[in-house]
C-alpha cells in the first residue's frame, strides 16, 4: 500500500499526515482483522536492536509512522525522502477531533490513574462532538477490567499509553480477542492531553528540538536519550557501507 524502508531494520512507511488518516479510515472501514499503527522514534528503533520479539512486531504492524525528525533524518541518510512526521501525540488529538464525524469510537488506556480522564474531559471542551466511549489507567496488575470495559464498548480506535513496547504487545496479544480494529501506540500523550506536561514550543517542534525541552523539563530521560547519540552513530556507519552497497539496508 505505501513504501516501505528500513531504518536499522526496522520497517517504516513513507507516509504522511493525510495517507495516516485515510489508512486508519480504511482500516475501521474493512474491519477484517487488527490492526497496529506504530508512532516509531529513534529509541523505538534502538530498543528493537536487541529485543527481536518488539523487532518483530514492528516490522509485521499494519501501519510505522516516523515519529520524530531523527527517523527523517536517518532516512534521509539512506537516500530516501519521508513525505512528513507524524507525530503520536497530533495523531491522536486529529482522530479526536474526526470522531463525531466519522462516528468512530475511542478508547484511551494507559497513563497515571486519572490521566487518561482528564485528557477526555480536556479534548471534550476542545471537541465537543468527540465520540470518547471510555478510558482505563495503565498502572495495573490484572486487566480483567479494562478488557471487560472494551468488550463494552467496542471501540474502533485504541489508543495505547503504557509506553513501548509494553502498549504494543499488549495490542498484538489482545486485540484479536477483544475484536478492536485499530491500536495506536501513543506513549506520552495522554499526558500533554490533559495538561499534566508541557509541549514543546512550535518552534522548537519545527526545529527539531523537542527531545532536548522533554530532557530540560524531565532530567530524569538523560538515560533515555542516551539512545539518540548512538542511533545517530549507526545511521552514519550504516549509510556509509549502504554507499558501498547499493540496496543494502533496503533488504535488510
Amino acid at each position: 500500500m505505501f513504501e516501505e524502508i528500513r531504518i536499522l531494520g526496522v520497517k517504516l512507511h513513507n507516509v504522511n499526515f493525510n495517507h495516516t488518516i485515510e489508512a486508519i479510515d480504511g482500516f475501521i472501514r474493512k474491519r477484517d482483522r487488527q490492526n497496529l499503527i506504530v508512532t516509531l522514534g529513534t529509541e523505538m528503533v534502538m530498543k528493537a536492536q536487541s529485543d527481536e520479539v518488539f523487532k518483530n512486531i514492528v516490522n509485521n504492524a499494519s501501519l510505522v509512522c516516523a515519529d520524530g525528525v531523527g527517523l527523517l533524518w536517518a532516512a534521509k541518510k539512506y537516500g530516501y525522502h519521508v513525505k512528513e512526521k507524524v507525530a503520536g501525540v497530533e495523531l491522536l488529538e486529529r482522530l479526536v477531533e474526526l470522531s463525531g464525524r466519522k462516528k468512530w469510537k475511542l478508547f484511551f488506556f494507559g497513563a497515571a490513574p486519572g490521566t487518561a480522564q482528564e485528557a477526555k474531559i480536556q479534548l471534550l471542551k476542545k471537541y465537543p462532538d468527540a465520540n470518547i466511549v471510555g478510558e482505563y489507567h495503565g498502572f495495573f496488575e490484572d486487566d480483567s477490567e479494562v478488557k471487560t470495559m472494551l468488550r463494552q464498548t467496542s471501540p474502533d480506535i485504541l489508543f495505547l499509553a503504557l509506553g513501548s513496547p509494553k502498549q504494543e504487545l499488549w495490542y498484538i496479544e489482545n486485540a484479536g480477542e477483544l475484536d478492536i480494529p485499530v491500536g495506536i501506540g501513543v506513549g506520552g500523550s495522554l499526558d500533554v492531553m490533559s495538561g499534566k506536561v508541557d509541549r514543546a514550543p512550535g518552534w522548537m517542534i519545527k526545529l527539531g528540538l523537542e527531545w532536548f525541552y522533554r530532557l530540560y523539563k524531565e532530567p530524569s530521560r538523560w538515560k533515555r536519550m542516551m539512545a539518540l547519540p548512538k542511533f545517530a552513530i549507526k545511521i552514519l556507519l550504516t549509510a556509509k557501507k549502504a554507499q558501498k552497497t547499493p540496496n543494502a539496508e533496503k533488504n535488510n
